[in-house]
């Protein structure tokens, strides 16, 4: 797998406009590194409006961007009428989407504008409904990065003719972001709906993140004790969607039922246990913590699948050895720049960061074990210097200095 998508072999030749689409042809100029894109409209009295855009020509290419792709697959709005939305009611998946954008589009998440919908009648008591919209705002503000100073006028919305008319204790309403722009919002819709129909041209492992986006988005987790039914739902309104959500399944060897006009379910111990070796429930902390506790209910799922162990046994965020190997590489042969190396193997910078550390390499002090730190405050006891000064000659920094020497100041 390259390391990157070539955003120009998705661009569209032309694009729709006005309130009855007429097309129109896009200009292109490309460049190594960007595209520039302008369509013109024509006005009254034959004047035209230029209408342009910029965008960087390479997408990273790893898991993310597919699971970015089965997010907004999901819950992103598909009819062309020039506005970019998506909606979300879990922060961490928001997060994934926003950081998505910020990372191949150099589109920060403080241009996003948004609101927020709640499950709710509008409070009749006012008092309350500040309360309720005080805590709803304060929560999204502090999970994400979108800027307040973006949100819409009417911030919080409200269901009319539901029953309920209090806010449930850990529940935040979902948050809706949206971007004004027909040309962003065509490429982007463009570009989901080709990659969509194209997946499996990217491998097993594109398939199954971009499905681990879809069922985080569209998944629902049925646990009925009482009956024993423990199934997946995943909803798809149109045809064409569960054919290719089933057609993706398959090709992961997990078998699916179509059923009524708008459902795909995945049902029987064995395929669900496929789910969960292939960790597609684990994208949406909510729905896999569900699907987790869910599969316990089976006898003996423990022997079956070696899952459920002690906390701090089933470690799925661990480096694999090959990828360990090459971070130290790219890094002693001179590519010291951590989220260049992460872009490289495919991984996230922290990771990258955690790797450098625990191998002593990066831009860190190394680890001062307890034989040294005792030269350096028999040293410093025999000698008339400044901590400053031992540190130079340990090569260390000044807080080890100070740290050893209290720790041996009143041993021999």
């Amino acid at each position: 797998m390259n390391n990157y998508l070539d955003l120009n072999e998705f661009i569209p030749e032309k694009i729709l406009v006005g309130k009855n689409n007429n097309e129109v042809i896009l200009n292109k100029h490309i460049g190594e590194e960007y595209l520039d894109l302008s369509y013109l409209v024509s006005q009254y009295n034959e004047a035209q409006r230029e209408h342009s855009l910029s965008l960087p020509r390479k997408i990273i290419l790893n898991n993310e961007l597919f699971e970015a792709l089965g997010l907004l697959q999901a819950e992103m709005g598909k009819t062309q009428n020039g506005c970019l939305v998506f909606a979300n009611s879990e922060f961490k998946l928001m997060n994934k989407v926003i950081l998505w954008f910020s990372k191949n589009f150099e589109f920060s998440s403080d241009r996003w504008r948004w609101y927020i919908k709640l499950n709710m009648q509008e409070p009749l008591d006012e008092k309350y409904k500040k309360e309720v919209e005080e805590k709803v705002i304060n929560h999204w503000l502090r999970q994400t990065k979108i800027s307040y100073e973006m949100r819409h006028p009417k911030t919080v919305s409200y269901i009319k003719n539901i029953p309920h008319i209090k806010l449930k204790d850990n529940y935040y309403g979902s948050l809706i972001i949206e971007y004004k722009c027909n040309l962003f919002s065509q490429i982007i819709k463009n570009y989901v709906k080709l990659m969509f129909y194209s997946l499996i041209n990217y491998g097993n492992e594109s398939v199954k993140s971009f499905m681990k986006g879809i069922i985080a988005g569209e998944g629902c987790v049925e646990n009925n004790k009482q009956y024993k039914r423990y199934r997946i739902y995943i909803t798809a309104a149109k045809q064409e969607e569960r054919n290719l959500f089933q057609k993706y399944l398959n090709f992961l060897n997990i078998p699916s039922k179509q059923y009524c006009d708008d459902l795909l379910i995945i049902s029987q111990r064995e395929n669900l246990i496929k789910l969960l070796n292939q960790r597609l429930m684990a994208l949406s902390p909510k729905k896999y913590a569900k699907f987790f506790y869910m599969m316990q209910q089976y006898p003996k799922i423990k022997e079956e699948t070696c899952y459920f162990k002690e906390k701090g046994k089933n470690v799925w965020n661990k480096i694999s050895e090959e990828k360990i190997k090459k971070i130290i590489e790219l890094y002693n042969s001179g590519s010291t720049r951590t989220l260049d190396i992460a872009k490289e193997v495919g991984i996230s910078q922290i990771k990258v960061q955690r790797v450098l550390k625990e191998n002593n390499l990066g831009k860190r002090i190394i680890k001062t074990n307890d034989e040294k730190r005792k030269e350096i405050a028999a040293f410093y006891k025999s000698h008339n210097l400044t901590q400053k000064e031992v540190a130079k000659i340990f090569k260390v920094h000044e807080s080890v200095v100070v740290r050893a020497i209290l720790k041996y100041k009143n041993k021999s």
